[in-house]
């Protein structure tokens, strides 16, 4: 078989590549296949005999032209250049690889190339997700400290002075009761007393108020960290009790609806899909305007879903990279960890729709149940 037969089925082989194949030969383009000149946006016939200079993106020309002196000297072999398309309506990059060669007697460049334009797009959405994710963990980092602080004031200012106050109430029951023991009210163990001290009941009345002060205190930072009704009525119950608490402070008319039977979570979903509900919420007295709120919560298909949607103005913007959508980011982050989604639309009233959806074989209370730990 003559060389002629072998032609025939390479040049189809050529022809129908998905990858670009060009040859150079004294700067200028002795062969390229469709695939190639379709990557560098001109047709086939204004490639055939063009200078590589004179079809190269001009901000590229010089490095381009150094790289081919290279090759064609014989160096830089195997080395890849990425060339950007300067087309407006198809924007994108691909690579060339090229080899030294000997055609006819002179050197030349065979090479191939390769469209990364999806790949360039797929590294900069990437990217911009780490970017993003390095936001949400170190804005998450200065919530938690700024929590932290804000508890260790709490239990400092509130909780420590009500403690402080009992000590004292306490010290003056003590006293009395040393009094009324010894008959005496003049000194009571080296202590000079008043000629009229308080009575003993208003002082423990007292003490009973500043008891009774100091458990609800203690009991709203316990909530703030985790809310205990999740531990004793369950997910649906406390989302209709916040939901309720939210209406009264805010005067914003909140109704829940539920579909599908219940079942029982796991802690972690429970407490996810609590912090998401309170961050939605929270988006809305803050940021809404609005008049009305509902909240669905679904168990369907096999899947958990929650959805928060108001009558506001809506999201101001799809860009959940800036600083003021780390609330959504936080939101996305928890239904991904849950191996579900949360998605910010607009509502059928034109205002901020927040719906997270969880499978529930990803949800479902394991190993222990709630009637397990009571």
């Amino acid at each position: 078989m003559d060389l002629i037969d072998y032609e025939v089925p390479f040049k189809g082989i050529v022809e129908q590549s998905i990858a670009g194949i060009y040859i150079l030969q004294r700067g200028r383009f002795q062969y390229v296949n469709e695939t190639f000149a379709f990557m560098c946006g001109l047709h086939r016939d204004q490639l055939m005999g063009a200078r590589l200079r004179d079809v190269a993106n001009p901000e590229q020309v010089t490095d381009l032209m150094a790289q081919y002196a290279r090759l064609i000297q014989g160096g830089a072999q195997g080395e890849r250049f990425v060339i950007r398309r300067t087309l407006r309506h198809r924007p994108g990059s691909f690579e060339i690889y090229g080899t030294r060669v000997i055609l006819m007697g002179r050197p030349a460049i065979v090479g191939v190339s390769i469209d990364i334009t999806e790949q360039e797009r797929q590294r900069k959405d990437l990217m911009a997700a780490s970017a993003r994710l390095q936001e949400l963990v170190s804005n998450a980092n200065m919530v938690r400290e700024k929590e932290r602080n804000r508890v260790a004031r709490e239990l400092h200012d509130v909780v420590g002075g009500m403690l402080t106050a009992i000590k004292f109430d306490l010290s003056r029951v003590s006293w009395a009761v040393e009094g009324l023991t010894s008959g005496s009210t003049e000194e009571v163990v080296g202590r000079t007393r008043s000629p009229a001290p308080t009575p003993l009941k208003d002082t423990v009345n007292e003490l009973i108020q500043l008891t009774q002060e100091t458990v609800e205190a203690v009991r709203a930072v316990s909530e703030g960290l985790r809310p205990g009704a999740l531990d004793h009525l369950g997910l649906c119950e406390t989302l209709s009790q916040s939901l309720s608490r939210f209406e009264r402070r805010y005067g914003i008319k909140a109704r829940m609806h539920t579909q599908g039977e219940s079942c029982a979570l796991s802690e972690a979903t429970e407490l996810s899909i609590y912090r998401v509900f309170q961050e939605a919420l929270t988006n809305v007295a803050r940021h809404s305007r609005a008049t009305e709120v509902e909240v669905d919560l679904s168990f369907v298909d096999d899947f958990l879903s929650v959805q928060i949607q108001d009558n506001g103005t809506g999201f101001a913007n799809d860009d959940m990279s800036h600083a003021g959508h780390l609330g959504l980011l936080g939101m996305q982050e928890r239904a991904r960890e849950l191996g579900g989604r949360a998605e910010f639309t607009t509502s059928p009233k034109s205002g901020a729709r927040v719906r997270i959806t969880i499978p529930l074989t990803r949800a479902i209370d394991a190993p222990k149940s709630r009637r397990d730990k009571q």
